[in-house]
């Protein structure tokens, strides 16, 4: 406690039990599938929001500033509420959303955009990695994929054989991760120069961000890109898992 008295908290953090709840919205068509009503928290603002989340999951997410809401629904009481350590039931999980302040959703939806940026980069450098390894495996020095009789060193292929080269790539991630601590946990040492963007690390040492024409969505480009990376890594992983050869320069 005395430690995090010395921390500068963001005003986004600040949250009192007086915070009025958010005002009814007018509910939108998502445009991920024809017919379907997109959630009230997902109103469009966000870059790339086609109102996708049909089992309320943006309700797990608990980052600094928003409260454990405990709300009544239909089977609360039941044996999965003593058992399981999360909001299993969906009617749950709404209604938390429910009971949510308009700042706390603003803090929920950043935590999971934040999050879902970063599984993307990885996914979208895992994609071009994994292809590449597979393709030019015979140009590889030391023969580095005869390990996995030419798949990309995965989880389901077997890992053992580079362990060192694991723990360099896992430091490196954790650098990175220490990066944006601050900014996700509010413990600032002062105020914040700039409000805190999702995914926002002022990584750009090309500027390509001035090169790009103006109506060019470049934020909502880089997240359909990292969904489409992260389903066809788990494609790869999955395909190679089951049938035991390479996806690229299989004979």
């Amino acid at each position: 406690e005395r430690m995090l008295s010395m921390h500068f908290t963001s005003p986004l953090a600040l949250h009192s039990a007086t915070t009025a709840r958010a005002p009814s919205a007018t509910m939108r068509e998502a445009t991920y599938r024809p017919g379907v009503t997109a959630p009230a928290y997902l109103d469009g603002s966000l870059p790339a929001d086609a109102g996708c989340d049909p089992l309320c999951l943006a309700a797990l997410a608990l980052p600094p500033g928003v409260e454990d809401h405990n709300v009544d629904y239909l089977c609360k009481g039941s044996i999965l509420d003593t058992w399981c350590f999360f909001p299993w039931s969906l009617a749950e999980r709404q209604a938390i959303m429910a009971a949510r302040s308009p700042q706390e959703t603003e803090l929920t939806l950043a935590w999971m955009r934040a999050a879902e940026l970063k599984h993307s980069r990885l996914a979208m450098l895992a994609v071009v990695g994994w292809s590449l390894a597979e393709m030019l495996q015979s140009s590889l020095p030391f023969h580095a994929l005869d390990f996995t009789d030419g798949r990309a060193p995965v989880l389901v292929n077997g890992l053992s054989a580079y362990a060192p080269f694991m723990l360099l790539v896992l430091g490196a991630a954790a650098y990175i991760e220490l990066q944006s601590t601050d900014t996700v946990f509010q413990t600032f040492l002062s105020p914040p120069a700039q409000k805190y963007v999702p995914g926002d690390l002022g990584f750009d040492p090309l500027d390509l961000e001035a090169k790009f024409p103006a109506g060019l969505d470049q934020r909502s480009n880089e997240i359909y890109n990292g969904r489409l990376a992260m389903l066809a890594v788990t494609g790869f992983a999955v395909q190679e898992g089951l049938w035991g050869q390479p996806i690229f320069g299989a004979h």
